[in-house]
């Protein structure tokens, strides 16, 4: 939309905002040494929503932090905003999937071992992942259908932390596939937004775009659920990074790590795939939700030899 900073309107923040997890108060310094003094320079505010990691932690001391800083936007556990400008209007629904879908680990304070040994537990047994509160999941499912209901937005994104469908090693939240994923294409929804797999995605599915983009802290080379999701009529049109010996180095974080950028215009919305370098990886499109997109207007690769 319109330049404020750099010609970035806002960004969207997809959760797992403090590793491992999360904090305990708004008065924790990492509010200033791992957002505030490294994100200065982008004067926009940023739509925030919890990951998983955030949730072992206090989200609402995220969400009290909001008042604290003129860049950290987090009003709610889950809200929507709309941006209106030059005859076109965006709307984000901000979605809490750990609310509406469990945790992989239900550790509200504890440390990294703590973490590390309930999900080894869960996984031992073969528990599935549920909400900690059915009453609060189920009010936010209501709010979101009320939501999408109301829109009347050119552009309309849903963000949530967990992917609905994902190649890469955490692979589909069945949660969302269920419920979620019917109502994106019930309402014409542009695209889904998720982080949590660290990679990036470009992924269509009855003929709503599925954008990954996790990859800030490293990069996953994982692609172990592309023929599941195959045989599901989930169309890969790319992920990053590509997997070959030579970029191992990925899994630990040293390399490879990129983010997603929407350039949005009337008539067209041009997503920018970016490695950590500033390197534009791949390109792809989407339309406004009354515009019918052309057949070849999913996107195209600019670098493939990464």
């Amino acid at each position: 939309m319109a330049d404020r900073s750099n010609g970035v309107r806002s960004v969207i923040n997809l959760g797992d905002n403090f590793y491992f997890t999360g904090v305990m108060s708004d008065e924790d310094p990492r509010f200033n040494t791992t957002f505030e003094n490294v994100y200065k320079d982008i004067a926009v505010p940023w739509l925030t929503i919890a990951g998983n990691h955030d949730h072992f932690g206090n989200v609402q001391a995220q969400i009290s932090y909001t008042a604290k800083s003129k860049l950290w936007y987090f009003p709610s556990p889950y809200y929507n905003e709309v941006f209106e400008e030059s005859n076109t209007t965006v709307e984000f629904i901000m979605l809490d999937t750990i609310e509406l879908c469990g945790n992989s680990a239900d550790v509200q304070s504890g440390n990294v071992l703590d973490v590390l040994n309930d999900t080894i537990k869960k996984w031992w047994n073969n528990e599935t992942m549920k909400p900690r509160d059915e009453e609060k999941a189920e009010e936010q499912w209501s709010w979101l259908e009320q939501t999408l209901n109301d829109s009347r937005a050119d552009y309309l994104f849903v963000a949530g932390h967990y992917p609905v469908y994902s190649v890469s090693m955490h692979g589909p939240t069945q949660c969302l596939v269920d419920r979620l994923a019917p109502l994106l294409k019930q309402h014409r929804v542009t695209a889904y937004l998720a982080g949590h797999d660290h990679s990036l995605q470009h992924l269509v599915s009855e003929g709503v775009t599925y954008i990954v983009s996790g990859a800030g802290s490293r990069a996953d080379q994982s692609t172990a659920y592309t023929d599941q999701l195959k045989k599901q009529g989930v169309i890969t049109y790319w992920t990053y990074p590509p997997y070959s010996l030579l970029n191992l180095a990925a899994q630990l974080g040293m390399n490879k790590g990129g983010f997603a950028e929407l350039n949005v215009t009337k008539n067209k919305t041009e997503v920018r795939y970016i490695n950590k370098e500033g390197a534009t990886k791949y390109t792809s499109y989407l339309y406004p939700r009354w515009f019918k997109p052309p057949a070849d207007g999913l996107g195209r690769s600019i670098d493939e030899d990464l």
